[in-house]
């Protein structure tokens, strides 16, 4: 108590005081970057009840991103300022060579606080009436579509389906790519819309890549990201519409893949340490897809729930038994491939699924026609007294059928109707 000294630093001028603060607090343990940035936007707002106003609305935003969903995370908020930032402003991006300095989108993520202070005269902030504008409209704007979206990935959402696939492949780019289209003029109707729009073109774009087995992680999508929330930026929504659907016209990856650069789509997505999610996440989504057009409900979310009792795994039609296949493949090897195929594959509880894999095809089709319709339809008695089922296979042209043997002919029929499934699930057409 007796080797504490206080040190009094006076100024008669706000603009004074902040830089003081800003500048004591940078150095030893300093404060975060969202209370430095805070104190930015406050430094020049000379009215009294105004910056105190603004100073209690940001605390609020930000009490409020911190304890979305009931739980707590000292990093959202400065996750979601990151998003706003880079979506809205970032305007240059490090090059992709060695020795390159980082730009707007790697300073934002590191130290918006300051690249904030740094772009000040072009972003035109630094006044009271544009700090005013920021803390008071902006800011709470983009914070409540961040936790709109935040809440669409973890809640399956009607009107927001896409948001919740792509978290479900853990794209973690898309809680920036959603912000940069939005103007805190857009009403709620108009963001939910643009929200969806742009989350659907994500869901189109990386699906199409990870059955070309490419990979789609956070450093490979880096640059693609950054590009995509520069020309969708600020966006109206029929035009940000125009501008999706036209890029996945001209994207050189598709689901039939690229034969120059020996990509296969989905002739040749197979189950591996690579794929194995992303298959989990397609068998999902097609048999969702499937009931929903034969009058059931949309049940992705718990196709995907791998916390629930009733968990499902993937099962291979063929059990893993070369014997009874030789005569139809050259090698194990080969048999494997096919057995690993996606058009061999089914989403099956995963207690029906232990005691269903080594038996022959014979054995398990009476008992896939319990199960949800990507495996039923296998079955013949699947479409027996099921009417919209049926309505829904001839309005779609969807090649189904049944078989009471399962060999090599029939894996190649499947591989069709797993074609055309995907081929509608994830069209440009989605997008209006």
């Amino acid at each position: 108590m007796n080797k504490v000294g206080l040190i009094e630093i006076a100024t008669d001028n706000d603009n004074y005081a902040y830089a003081i603060f800003e500048t004591m607090n940078d150095r030893g343990k300093p404060l975060s970057p969202v209370d430095m940035l805070k104190a930015y936007l406050l430094a020049p707002i000379t009215d009294t009840d105004k910056r105190k106003s603004s100073n209690q609305l940001w605390k609020q935003q930000v009490l409020g991103l911190i304890s979305w969903g009931g739980d707590h995370e000292a990093e959202r908020d400065a996750n979601c300022i990151k998003a706003w930032l880079r979506s809205q402003y970032a305007e240059t991006i490090r090059e992709r060579k060695a020795g390159s300095t980082d730009k707007d989108w790697e300073l934002i993520g590191s130290a918006f606080h300051r690249w904030a202070r740094d772009n000040s005269n072009r972003l035109h902030w630094g006044t009271e009436e544009s700090n005013l504008s920021l803390i008071n409209r902006d800011f709470p704007f983009f914070a409540k579509a961040y936790q709109t979206i935040l809440d669409a990935s973890k809640n399956y959402t009607p009107g927001l389906e896409s948001i919740f696939y792509n978290a479900h492949n853990e794209f973690t780019w898309q809680n920036t790519v959603l912000l940069a289209s939005l103007l805190p003029t857009d009403d709620d109707q108009t963001v939910r819309a643009k929200l969806e729009a742009t989350a659907t073109y994500l869901d189109i774009w990386l699906m199409r890549r990870v059955v070309n087995y490419i990979r789609v992680g956070y450093s490979a999508t880096n640059y693609a990201m950054w590009l995509l929330s520069k020309e969708i930026r600020q966006k109206p929504l029929d035009e940000l519409k125009l501008i999706l659907a036209e890029r996945l016209k001209k994207d050189d990856v598709d689901f039939e893949g690229h034969e120059a650069k020996g990509r296969e789509g989905i002739n040749d997505l197979r189950l591996n340490q690579f794929s194995k999610r992303y298959i989990y996440h397609l068998l999902a989504r097609m048999t969702a897809y499937i009931e929903v057009g034969a009058g059931r409900p949309d049940l992705f979310d718990k196709y995907v729930d791998r916390d629930s009792k009733n968990a499902l795994d993937i099962e291979h039609i063929w059990a893993d038994k070369y014997a009874p296949y030789k005569d139809q493949f050259d090698s194990q090897e080969e048999f494997q491939r096919w057995r690993n195929h996606i058009a061999g594959l089914l989403l099956l509880p995963a207690d029906v699924n232990r005691s269903y894999q080594d038996k022959p095809y014979a054995d398990k089709s009476p008992h896939y026609a319990k199960q949800n319709l990507l495996a039923a339809s296998l079955n013949k008695s699947s479409y027996e007294h099921q009417p919209q089922f049926t309505n829904f296979i001839a309005q779609k042209k969807l090649p189904f059928e049944a078989y009471e043997s399962f060999n090599k002919d029939e894996h190649l029929k499947r591989r069709e109707l797993v074609k055309a499934l995907v081929n509608q699930i994830w069209s440009i057409e989605r997008l209006n």
